[in-house]
This record gives structure tokens, sequence and C-alpha cells, in this order.
């Protein structure tokens, strides 16, 4: 257990119930393209509105929306953890991070990425580990048949295929 998810209370130590985020290392590239794009563009598009002597309140709102939303980006970053690739003998299961091939029903095929809650807007691949589809895929086997349990009712799936992300490169010495 990391000292980052402990902390001591009187002589005893309790464990943290909010676990630090984890991100995959695109998603992290494509969080810090969202700040820069932010920052720089949308950021500066405002600025002279805001010197105006008669602005609009709304163009602040906006100014101020935006900072926040740069702020937390930032923060989620700081906190997060890059998903690592996982050993060559891990257990073929989907785990966070993981790109799947699923087939419904009607034995359309689709490939999602199980990610963070944070990171599952970026794109429309990506879907939040807390989703129902999300959860029933996380610990499921390739080759197997999953129950996702949503709102609008219970369906099938089978799992076709698990990609893991990639291990990084090893240097020759």
């Amino acid at each position: 257990m990391s000292a980052r998810t402990q902390k001591r209370t009187r002589g005893a130590t309790i464990t943290d119930p909010t676990p630090r985020p984890s991100v995959t290392e695109e998603g992290k590239q494509m969080l810090q393209e969202r700040i820069i794009d932010l920052r720089d563009r949308r950021l500066a598009e405002l600025v002279p509105l805001m010197v105006e002597q008669e602005r609009d309140e709304r163009i602040v709102a906006q100014y101020e929306d935006l900072l926040a939303e740069i702020a937390e980006w930032e923060a989620f970053l700081a906190e997060a953890v890059v998903i690592a690739p996982r050993r060559e003998d891990s257990p073929p299961v989907v785990e966070l991070g993981d790109r799947v091939l699923i087939s419904d029903a009607d034995r359309e095929q689709e490939w999602v990425r199980v990610v963070d809650p944070k990171e599952a807007f970026l794109d429309d691949e990506r879907i939040s580990a807390t989703s129902p589809l999300g959860r029933a895929l996380i610990g499921a086997k390739a080759r197997s048949s999953i129950s996702v349990e949503a709102p609008a009712g219970t369906w099938r799936c089978r799992v076709l295929r698990i990609d893991q992300p990639a291990q990084p490169a090893r240097r020759s010495a």
C-alpha cells in the first residue's frame, strides 16, 4: 500500500478510501493538449473582450469557467497515475486502460477502451469503468460472454479480444 493512500491517526494507520485516479498514456497526452488549447486559444480569444469598457458579464463567466476547467484538469493530471503496461504473463482479463472488442446479440462489433471516468469523454471509444458496460468488462476474459446490467435493462455481449496497453520498447545497452 502506498504512503499516498494511508493516513495516520493517533498512532493507527487507516486507508484512504479515495485512491489516486488512473489515466492512460494516450489520455494524459490528450488532456495536456486540451489544457494547452484552453489556455492558448480559448482564453486568448476572451482576453480582448474582457478589457472592453462595456464588457458582457457572460464573457467574464465564460472566462472564469475556462480557468476552472484548466485548474481541474491540471489537478487531475497532477494526481493521476499513468496506467503501467502489464507483464506478458499477466492473466488475460480486462483491466483499466485495455481496449476491448465486443460483440452484441446482433453480432455487431465495437471497440471500447475502459478508462477512469474523468478520461471517458475524450473520444467515442472510451467508456467509464464505472458505467454498466465498464463494470461488466472489468475482470472479463477473452471469448467470454458477460451480462451488462444497465438502467434500461440487462443485455449480454461477448468479449472477442483484449488489447492491453503496449509495453515501452526496451533499450539495448
